[in-house]
């Protein structure tokens, strides 16, 4: 860069005070404003030294409206930016001049030259700033000040109580899983065998309540999860099982298939006396059938092969009614209903022997017949010696033309049994020996042995009454006012037993 003498630094100096009287401050105060953001950097060769000084020079600043920029004599300057001015690139031997902030040695030291101050009138024209400040930069905010947000603490005590709260989700989570774990894996229940049975058509719902209701599981949810997953449904059957309350739950699942199926028996005893209807109600309850409504089905529509069954009673309700032999039988839980009444039939079938075939076809009976006096019989005597007595009584009064009727009072309990229907002398009923001539439409109930030997071996007496005694045993009359008169007298025991 050439040096220059004083005379060109005066003549500079001249053409700056002339171009803008003022003071550099009152220039900056009329300088648009700015945006708040770094000056781009400006290339070395735009910096401006003071002549002879060791000391770096300062970098140029982007001109404003009000600066000048001397150009190179000779050289045409640039077109003016459109949208942000830029200062032309100086020459090797020519610095930049400013109007202010150029460095203090130049003003003092660089004198002005008439092309300087040619070029000088020309810069106010070309250098002009296309840029709307207030417009691009309405939004930033310019006196607010800038806040550093500060960062939230929750302290020492808020960092307590958060791991007071993990912890004790913890255990609560750890005690659920515990609860769980021993359930599934049988943990901690005793050595106990328990019979189940499965009946047909189950679902797995119902499997899960019987599992529950016996005790081998506490979680109905845990194991319908489970047998979902392990297809339980599709492996477990229908049957009787013997499982232990420590078994887990693959372990339960495994004891009811059909190869763990273990036939467990129950032992039950049918009363002297029992109806149908008590006796199919007593095997469902012990669980030797899964529903008393198909032992009526099967008593009403199976024919079974039996010489005192009539196969013209078939479909009616009560045919089997009197042969059920009571006894105490060995089921296995989940019998089908053919194979349980089979059973008593069989029973009857051997106790009611030939001798007996023999002894009702001497008496122009039918075992039917026979059954049909014997249940009566069952029902009304109070021991062993008054059977065949009342069975005289029955006779008598069926081979005698004075007295049609039996007028027998446990008919009439039986032809309301299971309803509400009060048991009375007029009640129209076919059970109704008060009102229906001859023995009843069929047996009552289901005798024993000794009624039926009763019924096949009665005494021969001319009694046609008989009546309670309050020692809980009958009296025997020939006559009506025999009878009447013991009604009558403080010795009677009522009507019904």
């Amino acid at each position: 860069m050439p040096n220059l003498d004083d005379d060109e630094l005066e003549e500079i100096r001249r053409l700056i005070a002339e171009a803008d009287p003022k003071p550099p401050s009152a220039s900056r105060e009329l300088a648009p404003q700015r945006p708040r953001h770094a000056a781009p950097a400006v290339p070395k060769s735009q910096q401006v030294s003071k002549p002879g000084s060791d000391l770096p020079a300062k970098p140029a600043q982007r001109p404003t409206s009000n600066q000048l920029s001397v150009p190179r004599p000779g050289l045409k300057r640039p077109p003016a930016p459109t949208k942000k001015a830029s200062l032309p690139a100086p020459s090797a031997d020519r610095g930049v001049v400013r109007k202010s902030g150029a460095h203090p040695s130049v003003n003092a030291t660089r004198p002005r030259t008439h092309e300087a101050e040619s070029e000088v009138d020309a810069g106010d024209e070309e250098f002009k700033v296309n840029f709307d400040f207030d417009g691009e930069y309405k939004d930033v905010p310019e006196d607010r000040p800038i806040r550093l947000r500060r960062e939230k603490r929750t302290g020492c005590i808020g960092g307590i109580m958060y791991a007071a709260f993990v912890i004790c989700v913890s255990l609560v989570l750890a005690s659920l899983l515990w609860m769980a774990a021993v359930d599934v894996l049988g943990f901690g229940s005793v050595d106990e065998e328990v019979s189940v049975v499965i009946p047909p058509g189950f679902t797995m719902s119902d499997v899960t309540d019987l599992l529950y209701d016996a005790g081998l599981i506490r979680h109905r949810f845990l194991f319908n999860l489970y047998a979902g997953f392990s297809d339980a449904e599709e492996r477990i059957t229908a049957g009787s099982f013997m499982l232990n309350r420590n078994f887990d739950y693959r372990a339960l699942v495994q004891g009811m298939t059909a190869r763990a199926g273990v036939r467990v028996e129950v032992t039950v005893t049918i009363p002297e006396g029992f109806t149908l209807l008590q006796i199919f109600t007593l095997l469902a309850d012990y669980g030797v059938v899964h529903s008393a409504d198909e032992l009526w089905e099967a008593a009403t529509n199976h024919n079974f092969n039996f010489h005192f069954l009539d196969e013209e009673t078939l479909g009616d309700r009560l045919r089997l009614e009197g042969f059920l032999f009571p006894e105490t039988y060995n089921f296995f839980l989940g019998s089908s209903a053919t194979t349980v009444l089979g059973r008593f039939l069989r029973e009857f079938d051997r106790r009611f022997t030939e001798d007996y075939v023999e002894r009702a076809e001497a008496m122009g009976l039918s075992v039917r017949d026979i059954v049909n006096i014997a249940a009566m019989v069952e029902r009304e005597a109070a021991n062993d010696e008054e059977r065949p007595r009342i069975a005289a009584v029955i006779y008598n009064r069926l081979e005698s033309p004075n007295f049609p009727f039996l007028q027998i009072d446990a008919t009439l309990s039986y032809a309301v049994q299971g309803t509400d229907i009060p048991a009375t002398t007029d009640l129209d009923h076919p059970f109704n020996t008060y009102t229906n001539p001859g023995l009843p439409p069929g047996p009552i109930a289901n005798p024993g042995i000794a009624s039926i030997r009763g019924a096949l071996f009665p005494l021969e007496t001319n009694e046609y009454f008989y009546a309670l005694h309050t020692d809980g045993t009958h009296r025997f009359f020939r006559n009506y006012d025999q009878h009447r008169a013991f009604v009558n007298s403080d010795q009677f025991g009522g009507w019904w037993r």
